[in-house]
């Protein structure tokens, strides 16, 4: 039989070499996978963590070209070097952004630019950041630092640049101020920089500034009263440049008057708005008396009163008893008949007459009979705090008058934690009067009934809470932020807020 070759099975060991290199280079992968994995953003933060990556390069960027502007610095200061040549290409590069050759996009379709204020001065660092940037650099930043509204450079170098969170300039030879103004495509400018002419503007009694909450103009005039002829001529000037809106401060106004469609916003005190303005008037119900609240404490209900009542006059017609325009839009007719009945057996009450005396203190408001010594009449009181004395120690103010579009003793009142007795058919402030704040009357047909009720309901501990309402409905913070939500809603278009605004403040 022929002998067959058969070759050996193969020794399971021979692999060996090889199975440990595939599971070293799998165990391997493995960690290197979840090393990688740990240091992965969540789905959620994604947007934040390249945000987080860009600015962490930016800040390299900017402390990179600080040390190098630094010692430029350094080293003019002690040997009078030129500029080196990065920096000359920076500056070059500043001059095309300055004429328009690149403009930044913004909000879409709006781009940034920055106008140039030869010898003026920007005041304020952007939220405290007073690193010294080139012009180049600084423009990036701006861009990231919410209070940055301008940049201000050494005049005639954009070297030694630093952010600032103001645009209103101040002369010095010194410095350049380089604004940020945004232009929309239709080429309008919006800057956060309110129009050179206004502050001019305020000098004419009709005209009211809006603020922000840390002090800055904005581009807003308010006007509080019927302007006259040279005031309408300005408002036909600037209308295109300004934003003018009407703000209920004076008497009736704007019923009655060709105003109630003038201005394409109003604040206004109205319970049935849609009856007087037009529909292309945007309108909201504030009055100036919903701004700025006194502080006081609150009411101590173990310490008595000194006065039942306070009332606010007005002395422009002293010396005819009040039949004139004070007497006519403060209701003294009515108060004569009202103190008569205060004054009575059954009420014996004690009250401070403000300002029905002349300033001369030589002559006074008639009183009826009834009241002779009974009330403290006293001449206007220019230290307000002198009235809030008055009115603080009394049990409640009295409002009698219908013709006030803002009343604001209404607000002191209640922020004395002071009720109120209002007149229904006031203009202005019948919007202040509820269960918690006063009482309301008509006429004198229903005054006693209502002089009652606050006299009772005074005494009672926590029966009224006016200071405690006011504060929860009104005052600078709630009704900035009213008026702010007001104006981005329906004139956004028109006004650029300056970076960190949330408060409108009149």
């Amino acid at each position: 039989m022929a002998k067959t070759n058969r070759s050996k099975p193969a020794s399971p060991w021979r692999s060996l070499p090889a199975v440990l290199v595939f599971v070293v280079i799998l165990t391997s992968g493995i960690v290197i996978f979840l090393a990688a994995a740990s240091n992965l953003p969540a789905l959620g933060t994604f947007e934040d963590h390249v945000k987080h990556q860009l600015s962490q390069k930016l800040r390299r960027k900017l402390a990179a070209q600080k040390a190098v502007v630094k010692e430029l610095t350094e080293a003019r200061q002690s040997h009078a070097v030129p500029a080196p040549a990065d920096l000359q290409g920076a500056t070059k590069e500043s001059a095309a952004i300055q004429q328009n050759a690149k403009p930044v996009p913004a909000n879409g379709t709006n781009r940034i630019e920055y106008k140039k204020h030869e010898g003026q001065s920007c005041q304020g660092y952007a939220n405290g950041d007073s690193e010294t940037r080139t012009l180049s650099y600084s423009k990036e930043a701006c861009a990231l630092n919410e209070e940055c509204l301008s940049i201000e450079c050494s005049s005639g170098s954009e070297a030694d640049c630093t952010l600032r969170g103001s645009t209103r300039l101040v002369a010095y030879p010194q410095s350049d101020c380089y604004e940020q103004v945004e232009i929309k495509p239709d080429g309008t400018v919006l800057s956060a920089r309110v129009h050179p002419a206004y502050e001019g503007l305020l000098q004419h009694y009709a005209f009211q500034p809006v603020r922000t909450q840390g002090g800055e103009y904005v581009n807003i005039i308010l006007v509080r009263s019927p302007p006259g002829g040279s005031e309408i001529a300005l408002y036909e000037k600037y209308k295109n440049d300004i934003l003018f809106m009407g703000i209920s401060s004076y008497n009736d106004y704007p019923l009655g008057s060709e105003f109630v469609g003038t201005f394409p916003g109003f604040l206004h005190m109205m319970r049935e708005p849609e009856k007087a303005f037009p529909k292309h008037v945007k309108t909201i119900l504030m009055s100036q008396s919903d701004f700025s609240l006194p502080e006081f404490p609150q009411r101590d209900y173990s310490v008595p009163k000194k006065y039942d009542f306070t009332y606010s006059a007005s002395d422009c017609d002293v010396d005819v008893d009040g039949q004139g325009w004070c007497g006519w839009s403060k209701n003294w007719t009515f108060v004569r008949k009202a103190l008569d009945v205060m004054c009575s057996p059954e009420f014996n009450l004690r009250g401070v007459l403000v300002a029905t005396k002349n300033k001369a203190n030589t002559r006074a408001y008639s009183l009826p009979a009834s009241c002779k010594g009974k009330m403290i009449q006293t001449t206007y009181l220019a230290r307000q705090e002198d009235y809030f004395n008055y009115l603080k120690n009394s049990r409640f103010a009295l409002l009698p008058q219908v013709h006030d579009a803002s009343p604001r003793v209404s607000t002191q009142a209640l922020s004395a934690d002071v009720p109120i007795l209002m007149n229904y058919h006031i203009m202005g402030g019948w919007k202040y009067v509820n269960d918690k704040t006063g009482e309301f009357f008509h006429d004198m047909s229903d005054f006693k009934e209502s002089l009652r009720k606050i006299l009772k309901n005074s005494e009672i501990p926590d029966r009224y809470e006016p200071q405690k309402w006011v504060r929860e409905h009104y005052g600078n913070e709630r009704s900035g932020k009213r008026l702010f939500d007001f104006v981005r809603k329906h004139f956004s278009d028109r006004v650029k807020f300056p970076k960190g605004t949330r408060l409108l403040l009149t």
